[in-house]
Parts: C-alpha cells; structure tokens; sequence
C-alpha cells in the first residue's frame, strides 16, 4: 500500500511539475500584454537579428536577437524621390559607446547612415531620444517605416511616448 501511494505521489508531482514549467512567467505575461497593445494601436512587432555598431575596443560588432516595434510609413513616401530617398532617409543609432558619435546625444551612436541628417533634424532627434523608455537600445529609420529596438520592460504610457516617437520618424521631416 506505501508503494503505490509513493508512485501516486511522484506522478502528480510530475504532472504539477510540467505545468508549472510551461506556464509563462510574470514577466512573460507583462511582455505579452505589451505587444498585444503595441499591435492594437498598429505598431509591428518583431524578433529578428541585429547587428550593433562596433564599439570601442571590440574587432567585430555584436549580434544578438532583438524585438523591435515599428511603424510603416505611408505607401506615398516610400516611392518618392526614387534612389536618392532610399540613400537619404536610412540610419541607424544605438545606445551605445560606439565610434561614430557625431551630431548624436552622449551615449548614442550611429551604426548607419551617420551624415543623411541636417542638424535641425539631429536636434529634432535629440529631443525625441528624451522621450524614448529608458530601455529603448536602438532606432532606426528606413524608406518602409521605423524601429524601435528595446527589452519590453514598460508601462502602457511608456508605449504611449514610444509610438509617438515612431510616428515623428515616419513623417516627411526625417
């Protein structure tokens, strides 16, 4: 009778286990409510490869998985201006201590496209790097739209300044 209720014990002890390992996390969870409001207000979210700009002492940059939020921009601005719009409006920053610093705020970096931008336009930049979360990594801009890299730890309001950052980006101005 002892042995069948260690055996009984020890299944159920399985079971709970594997529940319990499948079960997200609060973290998780928070991250999930975060995207799925992110894709309410048109925001797309990815996970994908990013390479980081070469930073100070290092041989090669780094690569690592990122989520990134982004905003397209509208179908008319990604054809105007043909070849030269393409080679105008692509940049990339990080936060970072990078080698290429010009124009940017202390701690940021550009990984790309460093000189597409006038100066009332890196100042405009300045002021909406102010208003990203804090754990905001990387932005960048392309013809198709624009991305914000981050670790997804925010408040709803905090996504709120993120998306209003990214509607700035997409417009004519940069």
């Amino acid at each position: 009778m002892e042995i069948k209720f260690i055996i009984v014990v020890l299944v159920c002890c399985s079971l709970i286990g594997s529940v319990a390992w499948v079960m997200p996390t609060a973290s998780q969870r928070a991250q999930a409510k975060i995207r799925q409001l992110a894709m309410t207000k048109g925001l797309i979210v990815k996970v994908a490869k990013l390479q980081g700009p070469r930073e100070q002492g290092e041989m090669t940059p780094d690569s690592f998985l990122a989520t990134s939020y982004g905003l397209p921009r509208a179908k008319k601005q990604n054809r105007a201006g043909g070849m030269n719009a393409l080679k105008k409006v692509t940049w990339e920053i990080f936060k970072a201590a990078g080698l290429n610093t010009q124009g940017l705020p202390q701690g940021w970096c550009w990984n790309g496209g460093e000189g597409a931008l006038k100066s009332e336009q890196l100042s405009h930049l300045a002021h909406l790097i102010e208003q990203l979360p804090d754990d905001v990594y990387a932005l960048g801009v392309t013809p198709i739209g624009a991305q914000a890299y981050w670790h997804e730890r925010a408040t709803p309001e905090q996504l709120d300044n993120l998306e209003q950052v990214l509607k700035v980006l997409v417009m004519d101005s940069f």
